[in-house]
């Protein structure tokens, strides 16, 4: 499994044979348009978590469609009601996957069968005067390949995040806390948890949430940070 970080929680993830484009939103506008029509034209799907622009901005999403036309869109159930009413992506490319359910890519060649299973449910408090949105956290796997988990904008320590081979966190949001972040790692101690929803943070603010989360990881947790430039790491099950 190669997983690439596209600015923010966007993230190219291949695996099984397929090519997965997760939360588009408006911090990676740039970065995806800069993975050129070749690569978007072998999307496969796009994944949202939730609604909220910095996850998910509708015109890049029609773009990302546009240039790769059998791409499908499984979404958060708000979030896909949010899109198809707007008339931003056809009702027969729009697949909302609500938590406890799985959507499952028939095999490619020489692969198992790529399976997407939601978990979760809601996006963490932002204020009480603030209304909740749906927030649907995802699990990729494929026979007995690694599991990659993606929280979107929650900490709940779901159990299908415990011990699983890597996970996408939320290493800084203006929900959340350090202490939060570092006692949802503890919870659900992943193998390896990489970084993600870092870009409302300057680069001198960033390197403390990483130091932070680095140091107090529990133990056999490994906080690895992307590798410049490319910003690719590669997950096995062993």
């Amino acid at each position: 499994m190669k997983i690439r970080h596209l600015v923010h929680s966007c993230l190219l993830v291949e695996a099984a044979g397929r090519r997965l484009l997760v939360d588009p939103g408006s911090f990676s506008t740039e970065t995806v348009r800069a993975l050129g029509a070749d690569v978007l034209a072998g999307i496969d799907a796009v994944l949202v978590t939730h609604q909220h622009p910095d996850h998910v901005d509708p015109a890049l999403l029609g773009e990302v469609l546009a240039a790769a036309p059998e791409a499908v869109v499984i979404a958060e159930p708000e979030t896909a009601e949010m899109l198809e009413g707007d008339d931003f992506v056809a009702q027969d490319r729009l697949l909302p996957l609500p938590a406890g359910s799985v959507h499952e890519f028939s095999a490619a060649e020489g692969h198992a069968p790529l399976r997407i299973t939601a978990v979760g449910g809601r996006h963490a408090i932002i204020h009480p005067d603030i209304p909740r949105v749906g927030n649907t956290g995802l699990v990729i796997s494929a026979g007995d390949g690694p599991r990659l988990g993606i929280t979107g904008d929650s900490l709940e320590p779901v159990q299908e995040f415990h011990g699983i081979d890597a996970l996408a966190f939320a290493v800084v949001a203006p929900w959340s806390k350090m202490a939060e972040t570092i006692e949802f790692l503890r919870a659900v101690r992943p193998r390896l948890a990489l970084p993600v929803h870092d870009g409302v943070a300057s680069e001198q603010g960033r390197a403390i949430y990483m130091r932070q989360s680095t140091q107090l990881a529990p133990e056999g947790t490994e906080v690895r940070d992307w590798p410049q430039p490319d910003r690719v790491v590669e997950v096995s099950s062993d």
